[in-house]
């Protein structure tokens, strides 16, 4: 008997915690959305305020790395259950088989992602480690087609094409210390404006009317030649 085939991800969308500072985040949680009636899309949320709180928290009251670490990655999980709410096509997930499940649906899974990683004894326990790295580890794991990281951005980004320009970007503070090492080879890896929700447009599949049959017809891709190089500047 032939096993099961393993699920099928399209994307693999990191929310940056920065986009919850000022910025209204509805609108990107509802082009998300659109997007996920066309694509199979996990979310994987930053930590935002609350991660920022913990490291406050660490320094006045000289909390350890590691116990202050696994308090962010909670952290992770309540900017997740924040995200959550703002659209009602989204629905928070401690595990991957139920993000399936909801990505099968048409629906947004939001990935509570700390149990998860606090079982992964590969993945370092320090603040080096960001949602960055957790959601590049999660895109290789799952053979997920892109990787889309959002974040605050000053300049237009793009696609991050080798492990060297991703070494530039963690030099200059746009990704963690660690994303280079674990970003996937064979999964294609975006840096993108999460202020301009507009920009995951080009992850739409482009649909054209067969003249014959007088009915659309879907076309794979929607991440073509419109792409640049990333060469970002973000804010934290």
């Amino acid at each position: 008997m032939r096993g099961t085939p393993p699920f099928r991800w399209d994307l693999l969308l990191k929310v940056g915690g920065s986009l919850g500072r000022g910025a209204p985040l509805r609108p990107l949680l509802q082009r998300i959305a659109l997007l996920a009636g066309r694509r199979r899309l996990l979310v994987v949320p930053g930590g935002g305020l609350f991660a920022d709180l913990v490291r406050e928290q660490m320094r006045r009251r000289g909390i350890d790395e590691r116990t202050a670490h696994h308090m962010a990655l909670l952290a992770m999980d309540q900017y997740g259950l924040l995200l959550s709410s703002l659209t009602r096509r989204s629905t928070a997930v401690d595990n991957l088989r139920a993000a399936e499940l909801v990505a099968e649906a048409g629906r947004v899974p939001i990935l509570l992602a700390s149990s998860l990683v606090r079982g992964e004894g590969s993945l370092e326990r320090s603040f080096r480690l960001t949602s960055d790295s957790i959601a590049a580890f999660l895109a290789g794991r799952l053979h997920t087609a892109h990787l889309v990281l959002l974040k605050s951005l000053r300049e237009t980004a793009g696609r991050i094409r080798d492990r060297a320009e991703a070494d530039r970007l963690a030099r200059r503070g746009i990704v963690d210390p660690l994303f280079p090492g674990v970003l996937p080879a064979k999964t294609v890896t975006w840096v993108l404006n999460g202020r301009r929700p507009s920009d995951l447009d080009r992850f739409m599949p482009v649909v054209r009317r067969n003249r014959a049959l007088g009915r659309p017809v879907t076309l794979a891709g929607g991440a073509g030649p419109r792409s640049r190089r990333a060469g970002p500047r973000a804010t934290r």
